[in-house]
């Protein structure tokens, strides 16, 4: 009876242990990891430009759902205090339009705010639906930024941008923009990788990084998004040379929660010369 008395005693005290960490763990989730923010820095050279040319790249903002536009006007002045040449989004700005109460021209107002020679932009999945599709271009048009979808704009250092429309809702076509100089490709979602090739670069996002980063395949294959189930996070090399990075983004979707998968802005710094 008395081993009994024990071994209950231990496990109450097990059981509040867990308690406790599983209320730190959900803690972290959702109030800490959120508000981190990492910056990464990647360096690439190439005889095709001329000097040397930053990008910074954010995207995945998902205002709405546990990122205010308070959060978006401080992002903005982090990537200013980066000094960019050129700015890109990657996408997915609200994370349901319909649903927005705030005055979304205050997300203008803040995007406005950064300051880079070129701010340019693709539409994520989450710009096409809950209305959003009517109303995206104007917002991001107000906030200084040109919105490129199957288009692209050459700049005068021997740079390529190209946009690609938004893979899941629309349909990429951006096989006829590769040019002599240093190709950037920008898609929302990662996977246009597997039927766009020629690209020195291409930037996404979507994937969120995981999010809820376990690496087991049997759990990431069931939080992974569409449209980001061969590159996921980070940078990779293609067959043809050419390298995808895929951004972990800011915000959240579905749940106002990360774990492994801290916010990012991604610096890209391409250097011309031999």
């Amino acid at each position: 009876m008395k081993r009994r008395g024990v071994f209950f005693k231990r496990l109450l005290k097990a059981l509040f242990v867990l308690a406790v960490l599983a209320i730190m763990l959900a803690v972290y989730m959702r109030y800490i990891e959120p508000s981190m923010l990492d910056i990464t820095y990647i360096s690439i050279e190439s005889s095709s430009v001329d000097g040397s040319f930053k990008i910074v790249a954010f995207g995945d903002t998902h205002v709405g759902n546990g990122k205010t536009v308070e959060d978006l006007f401080e992002l903005c002045s982090k990537i200013n205090s980066l000094s960019p040449d050129c700015v890109v989004f990657l996408g997915d700005l609200f994370d349901d339009y319909s649903v927005y109460e705030e005055d979304p021209s205050q997300v203008s107002k803040a995007l406005a705010e950064i300051t880079a020679g070129y701010k340019l932009a693709v539409r994520g999945n989450h710009d096409v639906g809950g209305g959003a599709e009517w109303v995206y271009p104007d917002i991001v048009n107000a906030g200084g930024f040109i919105l490129l979808e199957n288009e692209n704009i050459v700049l005068e250092n021997g740079i390529n941008i190209v946009g690609s429309a938004e893979m899941l809702y629309h349909s990429p076509d951006v096989s006829g923009f590769v040019s002599e100089g240093f190709d950037v490709l920008l898609a929302h979602e990662p996977d246009v990788a597997c039927m766009a090739d020629g690209y020195e670069l291409q930037l996404s996002g979507h994937s969120h990084g995981g999010q809820v980063y376990i690496p087991i395949s049997f759990v990431m294959d069931r939080i992974l998004p569409q449209g980001s189930r061969v590159y996921v996070r980070g940078m990779y090399e293609k067959d043809d040379g050419g390298m995808v990075y895929v951004n972990r983004g800011f915000g959240m979707s579905l749940a106002p929660i990360r774990l492994f998968s801290v916010p990012e802005l991604t610096v890209i710094t391409i250097n011309g010369g031999e």
